[in-house]
């Protein structure tokens, strides 16, 4: 039996965005002390806030 600690996390439980989705600055923050799928994202560099599962439900529905 594995121990849960060796599981590795879900892909939709572990969302941390590497880049800003509008200029590509990898200098992005988050007011969440545990950062999940619901947590929103600003670039420092461009102000842009987002979320990522939003985004990524909204691109399956055909928005841009």
């Amino acid at each position: 039996m594995k121990h849960a600690a060796s599981i590795p996390p879900k892909s939709s439980d572990h969302v941390t965005p590497v880049t800003c989705p509008a200029c590509r600055s990898t200098s992005i923050v988050t007011t969440a002390k545990i950062p999940d799928a619901d947590s929103y994202w600003r670039c420092t560099s461009c102000g842009e806030v987002w979320n990522a599962a939003r985004a990524q439900t909204n691109r399956r529905r055909g928005y841009p």
